[in-house]
């Protein structure tokens, strides 16, 4: 890792005993944009190395989580080896969501992404491709009134995206949080309020 790499929350990570700084980057969503309360189900999609878990797991949420790298194991966690771009995705998650007695989720949040190129307009493009897939499973897992929030880089696709999706859900928010870094064009794309119905979207 280069110098560059290694912030405040790099070290503050391995102070506080978080596999990775995007810990800080789901504290920051859950406190400002209250994306899930504790106790809730969560269906979690690129978890490895399980900073995010690490964080949900201490909210004493009910954490199903989900990545095509392994993931050292946490304690009270589901989770699948599974790539998300793969058709039958959403028929492997709801099969383990029978399994394990889990109707819907309360939230599906995701922070994957593929390995970046430094080509922003191809990282973006991906980052849509793995979204898309996110939210096919998310129509298909979430409760009515659920949330679902996403990693993307940010692009001439993105409103796109939300318009394609925002229909299902009651309205959105686009965020930055303070661990991203500066240079990084990620953002996060909350759905507030699941319909199940692929509706109107109430604009904000």
């Amino acid at each position: 890792m280069t110098g560059d790499h290694r912030d405040q929350y790099y070290w503050k990570a391995k102070k506080d005993q978080f596999r990775s700084r995007a810990a800080y980057k789901l504290e920051f969503l859950i406190d400002r944009y209250g994306i899930i309360k504790n106790g809730q189900s969560v269906l979690e999609i690129g978890s490895s190395p399980g900073g995010w878990t690490q964080v949900l797991v201490e909210r004493s949420c009910h954490v199903m989580s989900v990545d095509i790298q392994p993931m050292q194991e946490i304690p009270g966690v589901k989770f699948l080896k599974l790539n998300i771009l793969r058709e039958d995705a959403p028929e492997r998650i709801r099969e383990a969501m029978t399994d394990s007695g889990i109707e819907s989720f309360d939230a599906v949040l995701s922070d994957a992404m593929s390995k970046t190129s430094g080509i922003k307009s191809s990282d973006h493009a991906s980052s849509v491709v793995i979204d898309d897939a996110v939210m096919k499973i998310a129509v298909k897992t979430l409760r009515r009134g659920g949330t679902a929030v996403l990693k993307q880089f940010q692009g001439d696709m993105t409103n796109d995206f939300i318009r394609r999706w925002g229909q299902y859900f009651r309205d959105h928010k686009i965020t930055k949080p303070p661990a991203s870094r500066k240079e990084s064009s990620e953002i996060y794309i909350i759905f507030y309020g699941f319909s199940g119905d692929g509706g109107e979207r109430v604009t904000s």
